[in-house]
């Protein structure tokens, strides 16, 4: 009987040893079942997200191609105003800016060379030629003035 004894015993230990394995692996599948939920529903979750990605990407498409029509419409209309502008008399800054410095240049020019002219008064060319640089000078400088009002 001990032998018989002895086989209960160890049937008892291992069915034990087994339940706790059994109650292990129950509890395991319990925790993975749990963070299956958890990923479904992140999955579900994402594939929303997806969606809505989906029709803001289009809207976005949307958006763009109208801004686009309107940049092509502003771009035209710009011309048709610059074509305006130069009917008009209306100048660029750029413009403005040539002439400043042109007048600017022709100013300095003049008052470098009127101690020369009063030193050499018998040069007649040389008193006529700043003459006239000066009468330019005084008509560029009214243009000047005209371009700044626009």
């Amino acid at each position: 009987m001990s032998r018989l004894a002895n086989n209960i015993k160890d049937t008892i230990i291992l069915h034990t040893k087994h339940q706790k394995l059994i109650a292990s692996l129950d509890k395991d599948i319990q925790l993975y079942q749990i963070e299956l939920e958890q990923l479904k529903k992140a999955n579900a979750e994402m594939a929303n997200i997806e969606k809505q990605h989906k029709y803001m990407n289009g809207e976005l498409h949307k958006e763009v191609a109208k801004l686009k029509k309107e940049n092509e419409y502003l771009k035209k209309e710009n011309d048709i105003i610059r074509e305006g502008n130069d009917y008009l008399g209306v100048y660029s800054q750029e413009l403005i800016d040539e002439v400043k410095k042109l007048n600017d240049d022709m100013t300095e020019t003049i008052k470098v060379a009127e101690p020369l002219v009063k030193k050499n008064n018998r040069n007649i060319m040389f008193m006529t030629s700043i003459q006239g640089l000066i009468r330019y000078n005084t008509r560029l400088n009214a243009i000047f003035n005209k371009l700044k009002k626009n």
